[in-house]
């Protein structure tokens, strides 16, 4: 983590885009998922297996043989011219012979449509995750702009809270010497001082919101507690700004960026994945062929020296390679579990076809809604700020009327609040309007530069 220092808004996108631990969570997901889909092609490996065996036998029974040996007697005898008992040929079986190492290989190909489609899955999948991704981000970017302007202007309102508390104070001070001059009334001086200290709590409120507001700011930027926050930027809206706003055609922006927004492609993929997995389920109906391989040769007393030359001392006895055809026909049969799996991804998939009209529907009305709250804050601010001329000058002349004994405290005071309310609306407006424009770079998946210039 670093410290911010001086920061623009877009310095502020960028820190928080670089360090923010939620997003860093997203880019986890999609490495896993990119992961998936680069070695997707792992579903056509074989299946390997392989083991080995060492086994002692705890008797050498040949009694089965011994009848076939004596049937072989007389023949051996007739070419060797020797009678070999069979008591001969077992008394040379030792105990090494008692011992057998076997080894065992398997390998096992199973290709499938299933297997292609689950394929095509996996890219599908990366596709979701890397737009998850990219809505996080901009999320993430729309929430920063929208914090940064908010302190602004909560930086600029405890600035108006502590002006109208230094002119509270300041009149205090006047009607105070006034009195101890005799210049002036006790309650005069009592009235000022009662609206001097009661303009202490709200500024000390503003100012805690403040402090709030920046902790949040600095967790949104991955930034340590207490970090300090020199925020450059400002609130006020350029004329060009106003005119731009005011000239803003919802529908063309609908036609231009709907089918671009975050949320429209979200639930198109959604669709996609979900029929995507009814095919999947459906090919799982269809034959697989199966290719498989064997060997499990095992060797006759290991441990001899002679042992591993002889091939006649390997053994394998159900060593194979194997070509098949598997099919599973009990998913034919009406209300197979399998069936009514399939039936339920596809209903799940027209379920998700249905949600994404609606977004595309509540996508075109939050675009109107943006642009109408723009328009709206446009038409407004040429008000607020005509507004605070007139409540200054009212304001001055209302303390100038003070000074001079010809105005009432209660009708100076009332000047004094109405320039801070004026001041309030206009700063709440003019954030308002910043505000939205996040909204709308984010509901149009456009960059500003673009959109707002059309």
């Amino acid at each position: 983590m670093m410290s911010a220092g001086a920061l623009t808004v877009d310095q502020a996108v960028v820190q928080a885009t670089t360090h923010n631990l939620g997003l860093q969570t997203e880019d986890l997901k999609l490495a896993q998922k990119a992961d998936e889909k680069n070695f997707s092609f792992n579903r056509l490996y074989p299946s390997i297996t392989t083991n080995a065996t060492l086994l002692h036998l705890n008797n050498l029974n040949f009694s089965n043989y011994e009848g076939l040996w004596n049937g072989l007697e007389g023949q051996i005898a007739g070419v060797t011219g020797t009678n070999v008992p069979f008591s001969a040929v077992t008394d040379q079986l030792t105990d090494d012979y008692h011992w057998n190492l076997a080894v065992g290989l398997n390998v096992q190909f199973t290709w499938s449509l299933a297997a292609f489609r689950g394929i095509v899955q996996t890219v599908i999948d990366y596709n979701n995750e890397a737009l998850n991704r990219k809505a996080a981000a901009a999320k993430l970017g729309r929430d920063v702009r929208k914090a940064f302007y908010q302190l602004l202007a909560l930086h600029s309102a405890v600035d108006v809270f502590q002006s109208e508390v230094k002119v509270a104070q300041d009149r205090y001070t006047l009607s105070k010497a006034n009195a101890e001059a005799g210049l002036g009334s006790e309650l005069s001086m009592l009235q000022a001082q009662v609206s001097y200290e009661n303009r202490k709590p709200p500024l000390a409120d503003q100012r805690l919101n403040e402090q709030n507001a920046q902790a949040a700011f600095r967790i949104l930027l991955d930034l340590p507690d207490g970090a300090p926050l020199d925020l450059e930027g400002s609130l006020d809206v350029t004329p060009d700004e106003l005119k731009t706003a005011l000239s803003l055609d919802p529908e063309k922006l609908i036609l231009a960026h709907l089918s671009s927004r975050y949320d429209v492609n979200q639930a198109q993929g959604a669709v996609k994945s979900l029929a995507n997995i009814a095919d999947l389920q459906s090919e799982t109906e269809w034959p697989a062929l199966l290719f498989g391989f064997s060997a499990d040769p095992t060797v006759n007393a290991p441990f001899k020296d002679d042992a591993w030359k002889s091939p006649s001392n390997w053994m394998q006895t159900s060593g194979n390679f194997m070509v098949g055809l598997g099919w599973k026909l009990d998913n034919f049969l009406p209300g197979s579990t399998t069936g009514i799996q399939i039936e339920g991804w596809r209903r799940q998939a027209k379920e998700a076809q249905l949600g994404a009209e609606q977004t595309l529907r509540g996508g075109a009305q939050d675009i109107r809604s943006l642009v109408g709250r723009l328009k709206k804050s446009a038409t407004s601010l040429d008000g607020l700020r005509l507004s605070v001329k007139l409540a200054q000058k009212s304001a001055d002349l209302s303390a100038d009327g003070y000074s001079a004994g010809t105005t009432s405290f209660n009708d100076t005071q009332d000047a004094d609040q109405q320039l801070q309310q004026a001041k309030l609306q206009l700063l709440n407006e003019e954030l308002t309007f910043r505000s939205t424009l996040a909204d709308l770079d984010f509901a149009l998946a456009a960059d500003r530069q673009g959109w707002f210039h059309e």
